[in-house]
């Protein structure tokens, strides 16, 4: 497994920088680093957002994965992964688990983490996750959480439930 944690300080309500990442736009979240592209959406997007949740991620005019949610309580923790991969580019990984914690610091101030644990199998492919992770899906994660808390504090309004 390799993984990689952010924290950012966003000055928003707890219920908000709970909601924002999980009920916001996917598409105004993962805007694309270097060789990366933005996010196209999602699609068999239903039950996202509750209990046990799924949806189709769409990435370079395709699905990509199914994302589901796994776990969560209410303004503290999502756990969410990404399974299913249906396109070659991402040979290197067999599935991708998502947390995101939320801690109120004081009112209108929390602090969000997120931590995304790559699992491979074989050397090679642990290899290759090791650079992905670390040359570019870091860089992804940390302007997600940046657009995460630009979204939050502008109070920007979810895209989910609807």
């Amino acid at each position: 497994m390799i993984q990689k944690t952010h924290t950012k300080i966003i000055h928003s309500t707890i219920e908000n920088c709970y909601k924002t990442p999980i009920y916001g736009d996917v598409r105004k979240i993962m805007t694309g680093y270097l060789i990366l592209p933005a996010s196209e959406g999602v699609m068999d997007d239903k039950s996202w957002a509750n209990p046990m949740g799924k949806r189709i991620v769409i990435a370079f005019g395709k699905p990509l994965c199914t994302e589901q949610i796994v776990e969560r309580e209410e303004n503290m923790y999502w756990k969410y992964e990404l399974v299913n991969f249906q396109q070659s580019s991402f040979f290197f990984t067999n599935k991708v688990t998502a947390e995101i914690k939320v801690s109120k610091i004081k009112s209108n101030k929390c602090e969000v983490s997120t931590t995304y644990s790559f699992y491979s199998n074989g050397i090679i492919s642990k290899f290759i996750c090791f650079l992905f992770v670390h040359m570019l899906w870091s860089g992804l994660q940390k302007k997600g959480l940046n657009n995460i808390k630009k979204l939050a504090e502008n109070n920007e309004p979810y895209f989910y439930p609807r």
